[in-house]
């Protein structure tokens, strides 16, 4: 289950998968109380990464009530993967309150995930249940050879999370502020009266060649408030030019010949 670009256990709580439906602008801003419970109750139900992204930038992600630090109990998951039998003897019924780890790790201390009515007296094979329940883990791929909806909309940072709090504002705050900058004062790429030219293609050349300038302006405002130095002013002669060598292909400069005409 795919909720705000991140993958979730199929079974969690309908109020914790609408907790932003339909949520307006200003209320992500200053969340209330209650989305703030909701977010932070997501996170048991997040699959699990088990393996970073390869080459391609697929992953392996795994049940949340899977392996030694899940974080929910799963009454499915115990039925299609049994877990192996603990240690031998009458069962813990102590726990060191003093000890965060162990206390987290009971499974008092997480939440369990509720199957339907029918499950309980009809249990479906396994084959008609989600992967991720009955699999040690799915894999997830980045792009079109998986799931479009998923590839296209999946985010490695859950929606609303610390974490996503810290990567999205300093993004937002530069693309709005790119946004004003571009489009306002002088250059105001929106505006295509200022573009007295017939045809896309050159709307289009004409866009670029505005935006190279905006971004030639930022990097003088850069350099000056930092070195006191004008862009135009920068030792360009400073950086030697490449050499013949440089632009030969790596195969020519190890003295590799391409075969002649008769030779192939």
């Amino acid at each position: 289950m795919l909720v705000d670009g991140s993958l979730m256990c199929p079974l969690t709580p309908v109020p914790l998968v609408d907790a932003t439906q339909g949520a307006e602008d200003k209320a992500i801003r200053v969340r209330s109380p209650e989305l703030r419970e909701a977010i932070a109750g997501r996170g048991p139900f997040h699959l699990k990464l088990k393996q970073g992204a390869d080459h391609r930038g697929t992953i392996r992600l795994q049940c949340p009530g899977h392996g030694d630090s899940r974080s929910v109990n799963c009454p499915r998951r115990n039925r299609l993967v049994p877990r192996q039998a603990g240690t031998p003897g009458a069962p813990r019924t102590v726990i060191d309150l003093g000890n965060t780890r162990k206390r987290a790790s009971d499974p008092a201390a997480r939440p369990t995930v509720i199957l339907p009515e029918e499950e309980w007296t009809d249990p479906p094979p396994k084959k008609e249940l989600p992967e991720v329940c009955g699999e040690h883990a799915i894999r997830v791929p980045a792009d079109a050879d998986g799931n479009l909806h998923v590839a296209k909309y999946r985010q490695d940072v859950h929606y609303l999370s610390p974490v996503w709090d810290a990567t999205h504002k300093p993004i937002r705050s530069h693309n709005e502020g790119i946004n004003g900058r571009f489009k306002s004062g002088e250059l105001d790429i929106g505006n295509p009266k200022i573009r007295l030219a017939r045809g896309q293609v050159a709307h289009t050349l004409l866009v670029a060649i505005m935006i190279t300038i905006g971004n030639l302006a930022i990097l003088e405002t850069w350099l000056y408030e930092r070195t006191g130095v004008h862009l135009t002013e920068a030792d360009y002669e400073a950086v030697s030019a490449p050499g013949p060598l440089d632009l030969l292909p790596a195969a020519a400069v190890g003295g590799e010949r391409s075969p002649s005409a008769g030779e192939r």
